[in-house]
């Protein structure tokens, strides 16, 4: 193996804790090998793990954790830094101790970790409304995160990441929105990352969300004249102590103010009112101490700072505004405190950071994936016809279903024990809202093979260069579109629309089959391979949010849906066709392996590769055909259907060396090539999940044979 020299995204921060894929030639490394990560010319403690396996039992990726200081990177095939204990050990709960802190996660119940004295929890609102002599009655229902599973899903000696399942439940016992949670803890790092996933399991026509928060909670000591708060706003900190010192009585004197407002703790014990003679400390009651405050991101552009006394009966007041925040509050005491802050915090808004009880005995910080202010998240369909001839809608029934989507938010908790400067603050804002990412040249990719053909941009000729102009200028033009048109939103963020109006001058937001794109045509492959070809950082960021989007909103999870998704609509789970090039593994291969093994796209990742099961109950030809006369069970064409399924079947068997799965797509070559055409027969067959046979029926192609090579077939 030649040394892989990696460089560091062009929009992200440089340095920190970094995960990041490492590709190699089919033979070049095997599972035995040891990788040594050097910087500054000397080996680096890392941890290291194949990803993927070519076909021959040779690694085809590395996936390598480390701590770096953003200068240069080489890996290559060498006696691995000795790196120490790792770091989480199983015993009645799970505790990790990174060299700073130590953390407990809980194997039940509603706390999930805990420090000596910070505990992290999650929580969801389920809001119902009705309607009683012209007289709408919200009720917002509070249910609690309930663990039912909490494992240890990574444990090395640089991270170890913790994985939680279960569901938010009320206290009456009813359940709502299951959740995967991740907690990221890294060796000698005051940070810990979460990964919040939840899956919509309500019933659409009653159960909207009102709100969705990851809690932290914190004991809280000493005067309120030392706890202040810090908010990392668009240019700069609002910084506050609860109970300031720049007041009309006592005459304190300028200097114990100075020093609260640069983060310092006063003692005013031997302050005296210059007017008489009396100590200052013994005419503070008068002074007002604030308790709450709240960051609201109300739209893509428009923020606002508010905040209270402790009082339930007293109001907010407005404190500050802004365009756009970093999603990052911190709350703390002249001991030190927390941080929570949130990442596309104004790309996935209406967001929110709250803080509560600060000038009590515990404090609580609650990053609002989708806050309370804001309208409840209504997951209904927007319409109680089908537009299938008018606008695409697929069949000519409604078949809006969002039971089973989800929606992954990344969040991190920073602790600190003193004081966080200004610096400190926005710097670390910025690596939560562009974390760094560690990438290989373009050649590096297209040599190992390991993403397929591609090609390089090439503009030798008058004519080559033109393509690439132009290849350039479309990535460019979406890129200005997603800000231009906002589409921004928890549900729509990472997601571009399907067709434009050139009468409106709009896109069809509101025409079925022509408004969200949800991987039609795959734009998820087109973003990818612009990536691969040119290192481009920005594509990088356009590809990775449709990704997160796709491979969560557009797919089913749970259910008898689970690994189909849902075609394009006005609403992402709106369309009547739910079939599986949605929720194809190709779409999102490229950011699980640059990514060292993405954790949350390996879920997606099992939640497909049987999605040709859910097809028993959704053939995608069952319109078409009489169940009666079938021989087989359920249908696929040989593209997309068949096609998606081996790129779900391929990438499992590549992950994880599963043969069962490579075994299944040799079935249905073998079945093809029986057919009079071979690949260009059909492209409809009947089709059994359980042993993966296709059956022949003739030359016919609902939809048109098209759909085998516009899908992700050539690139599967």
């Amino acid at each position: 193996m030649k040394d892989v020299k990696m460089k560091w995204l062009d929009t992200r921060v440089k340095g920190g804790y970094v995960t990041f894929g490492v590709p190699h030639s089919r033979g070049e490394v095997s599972a035995e090998d040891t990788l040594s990560v050097i910087q500054n010319g000397a080996a680096v403690a890392a941890d290291t793990k194949p990803a993927a396996y070519w076909n021959d039992g040779s690694v085809k990726w590395t996936s390598v954790t480390a701590r770096l200081d953003g200068g240069d990177v080489t890996v290559s095939k060498a006696a691995a830094q000795k790196s120490g204990e790792k770091l989480a050990a199983d015993d009645d709960d799970i505790s990790v101790d990174n060299g700073i802190f130590k953390i407990v996660f809980h194997k039940s119940g509603s706390v999930m970790a805990e420090t000596e004295n910070v505990k992290i929890g999650i929580k969801a609102v389920k809001t119902v409304i009705s309607n009683e002599d012209d007289v709408q009655i919200k009720k917002n229902i509070p249910y609690y995160g309930n663990i039912k599973e909490c494992v240890i899903e990574d444990n090395g000696t640089q991270k170890a990441v913790i994985r939680m399942k279960g569901e938010h439940l009320s206290k009456s016992g009813d359940e709502f929105l299951q959740f995967i949670v991740r907690f990221i803890v890294y060796k000698n790092s005051n940070k810990i990352d979460i990964k919040h996933t939840f899956i919509y399991d309500g019933k659409a026509e009653t159960d909207m969300i009102g709100g969705i928060s990851v809690d932290v909670t914190r004991k809280m000591t000493g005067s309120s004249m030392n706890r202040r708060v810090k908010i990392a706003g668009e240019y700069g900190v609002f910084h506050e102590p609860l109970q300031y010192l720049n007041v009309w009585r006592p005459r304190i004197g300028d200097k114990y103010y100075s020093k609260q407002m640069k983060g310092e703790n006063v003692d005013i014990s031997d302050a005296i009112d210059a007017r008489n003679d009396q100590p200052c400390a013994e005419m503070l009651e008068n002074v007002t101490i604030f308790d709450s405050y709240k960051l609201c991101q109300i739209t893509p552009d428009s923020f606002t700072v508010k905040k209270k006394t402790a009082p339930a009966e007293c109001a907010y007041i407005d404190s500050s505004f802004g365009k756009r925040a970093k999603g990052m509050m911190y709350g703390g005491d002249e001991k030190g405190g927390v941080a929570i802050a949130m990442r596309c915090f104004f790309e996935k808004a209406p967001s929110a950071i709250n803080a509560s009880g600060l000038s009590l005995d515990e404090g609580t910080l609650s990053a609002w994936i989708h806050p309370m202010e804001a309208e409840p998240l209504d997951m209904r369909h927007y319409d109680t016809i089908a537009h299938d001839q008018t606008h695409y809608e697929g069949y000519p029934w409604v078949g809006s279903d969002p039971y089973g989507i989800a929606a992954t938010n990344e969040l991190s908790v920073f602790l600190y024990n003193e004081t966080p400067s200004d610096d400190v603050i926005m710097a670390d804002a910025e690596s939560v809202m562009r974390p760094a990412v560690l990438i290989c040249e373009p050649e590096l990719y297209k040599e190992t093979n390991v993403m397929g053909v591609f090609s390089l941009p090439d503009r030798s000729t008058p004519l080559k260069k033109w393509l690439e102009d132009e290849l350039d200028k479309a990535v460019d033009f979406y890129m200005n579109e997603v800000e231009q048109r906002h589409w921004y939103g928890l549900f729509n963020y990472g997601d571009i629309m399907h067709t434009y109006d050139s009468g409106r001058h709009c896109w069809k937001y509101d025409l079925g089959g022509y408004a969200w794109q949800n991987t039609e045509l795959v734009p998820t492959l087109w973003l990818w391979y612009a990536f691969l070809r040119s290192g481009r950082g920005d594509i990088f960021d356009f590809a990775e949010a449709m990704s997160r989007h796709a491979a969560d909103v557009d797919v089913y999870h749970i259910g008898d849906k689970k690994g189909l998704g849902s075609r394009h609509n006005v609403i992402h789970w709106g369309d009547s066709c739910k079939e599986p090039r949605i929720a194809m593994a190709g779409h999102h291969r490229a950011l699980y392996y640059i990514m060292g093994g993405d954790y949350r796209i390996g879920d997606v990742f099992d939640d497909v590769k049987d999605g040709d099961f859910a097809t028993l109950k959704n053939d995608p030809l069952g319109f078409f055909y009489d169940k009666d006369k079938m021989i087989l069970p359920t249908h696929a064409r040989s593209g997309p259907d068949w096609s998606t399924y081996c790129s779900n079947w391929y990438t499992e068997w590549e992950r994880n060396a599963n043969t069962k799965y490579r075994d299944k797509i040799q079935t249905g070559i073998d079945d093809l090539k029986k057919s009079p055409m071979r690949m260009i027969s059909g492209s409809n067959y009947e089709y059994d999940p359980e042993t993966g046979h296709l059956g022949y029926i003739g030359e016919s192609a609902a939809g048109g044979s098209h759909l085998a090579v516009c899908m992700g077939g050539p690139q599967t």
